[in-house]
């Protein structure tokens, strides 16, 4: 039997991954659509909602909520973008199909960094799209398998709006960005459209959640500074894309709301500096701390996929040591703005984001090390013509299968019913979706009586990890109660007891 060339057993391995990304997804999407309307989800809709009831327009929607978020912006938060976007989503989608939340925020992340890492190797680093694949699929699909909080990141509209979504904005933003500084040459109206598409992006990503916007731009900076150096027939244009993030972005920070909010908290927020110095310190235990079986095997399986991208192009990955303290800086940089405000790392939602950029730092510094170890070796004579090349014994394949099964053991040990595909396929197969679901429909069977002014209603008997992020509380004042109470129109709206 003729033995698999490396291309041949590559493109299997690309096949295989890209089906294991399916199969991981899909569950997640199926049980979504037993997903409901719930906590901060039924203040945020009110205003949207009646309006899209009252006409039933998207554009409608879309343009009544832009008053709404300029008395955000003036009371409660600054984040005028991401409030503007997940508040008109909610009006549209939050009573008939709150499943969208799901498609909109996993769906995205999952779609615009794989076009935003597919975009890095081949475009900048010069691999074949094969490679890329692979690489870019087993980062995505980490990330997906071991998110922290995946009711917050994929599940509850508030949460998954305001940081998954507003995620998956800035790697469609990176990703345009490196295209146009990867081709020096276009033609113009390819340009223009590129620009436009960019500057709408900085327009979103600045004023969407300060983890994600700061650490833009970090990036914007450092990719200004590499335009520059690199004196690219774009650079001035570049500087102009940084000034008019900066000028979003700054007004986001600004926000009276923001103040008021930091006032409601109770807490004093931290100086900058000792936010700066706290941020690294958490990062650095962070690190440390996730540094985990599942990602460091990924890592060894990694190895020769990355050792094949970093043959095709002439670059010699200079200073690993300051690439490393520098990208450390940046992932360190995005835990600054809630020690800042609260002193704390953050909720659910912002564990996600950190857990998301860590794969993606762990794994860029890995390839960048490789890089600079090829050329050490080629330097001294250490012909890359003794490496396996295309068509001789190769065990790429596999290597992935074995390490694979190891993966597979690994996560079941540190993930277990928490790994987010097998918590959904294991709530749809025991029906605890379903049920859940059902009982909410209980409920709405009660809270859409209009002859009723005050009720009582049972608390969940199914709390589903991915989809139960909240419930009311016995106290009829307490703010999720009055939130409900509000939006169907309630006098009061107590739980019973169990």
């Amino acid at each position: 039997m003729k033995k698999l060339t490396e291309n041949v057993q590559l493109k299997t391995l690309l096949v295989g991954l890209i089906l294991l990304l399916a199969v991981a997804l899909i569950p997640l999407f199926a049980i979504a659509h037993y997903n409901f309307i719930s906590v901060d989800d039924f203040t945020f809709t009110l205003h949207s909602g009646s309006i899209w009831k009252e006409t039933g327009s998207v554009w409608k929607v879309l343009l009544g909520q832009i008053a709404y978020t300029k008395d955000f912006y003036y009371e409660w938060q600054g984040t005028y973008f991401g409030v503007w976007a997940f508040t008109s989503a909610m009006g549209i989608f939050a009573e008939d199909a709150y499943y969208m939340v799901t498609y909109i925020t996993l769906g995205g992340m999952v779609l615009t960094e794989l076009f935003g890492l597919m975009v890095i190797f081949v475009k900048i680093l010069g691999a074949d799209k094969v490679r890329a694949g692979i690489a870019s699929i087993s980062c995505v699909l980490l990330q997906v398998l071991l998110t922290p909080v995946p009711v917050e990141g994929f599940f509850w509209f508030c949460g998954a709006m305001l940081y998954t979504f507003l995620y998956a904005l800035a790697w469609l933003l990176v990703a345009l960005l490196l295209l146009l500084a990867s081709k020096r040459e276009r033609p113009l109206w390819k340009s223009v459209l590129l620009e436009i598409g960019i500057a709408l992006l900085l327009f979103a990503v600045g004023g969407g959640n300060y983890v994600v916007a700061l650490t833009i731009l970090l990036f914007l900076l450092f990719y200004n500074v590499w335009m520059f150096v690199t004196k690219h027939p774009q650079r001035y244009l570049s500087l102009a894309n940084i000034l008019w993030y900066l000028v979003a972005f700054l007004v986001n920070v600004a926000a009276p709301g923001n103040q008021v909010r930091q006032a409601a908290s109770g807490v004093t927020h931290m100086s900058f500096f000792g936010a700066i110095l706290k941020a690294l310190a958490e990062a650095s235990r962070y690190v440390w701390n996730n540094a985990i079986p599942p990602c460091i095997i990924l890592g060894g399986m990694l190895v020769p996929i990355f050792w094949g991208i970093i043959k095709k192009k002439n670059f010699k990955y200079p200073y690993p040591l300051l690439v490393l303290l520098l990208s450390f800086g940046v992932f360190a940089a995005q835990f600054a703005p809630t020690l800042y405000a609260l002193q704390i790392t953050g909720a659910g939602r912002i564990q996600n984001i950190y857990r998301f950029n860590y794969y993606i730092w762990l794994y860029a510094n890995e390839l960048y090390l490789l890089g600079w170890l090829h050329r050490k070796w080629a330097e001294k004579k250490m012909s890359t013509e003794t490496l396996p090349a295309e068509g001789k014994k190769s065990f790429v394949l596999a290597g992935w299968l074995v390490g694979g099964v190891f993966l597979l053991i690994t996560l079941y040990f540190w993930g277990g019913d928490k790994i987010t595909t097998v918590s959904a396929v294991m709530d749809l197969h025991y029906g605890n979706a379903k049920q859940y679901q059902m009982e909410f429909q209980e409920r709405l069977a009660v809270l859409e009586d209009e002859t009723l002014s005050e009720v009582e209603l049972e608390p969940f008997r199914i709390k589903p990890y991915l989809l139960y992020f909240g419930d009311l509380q016995k106290d009829p004042e307490d703010w999720v109660n009055k939130a409900m109470a509000e939006y169907y129109g309630k006098e009061k709206i107590t739980l019973s007891d169990e």
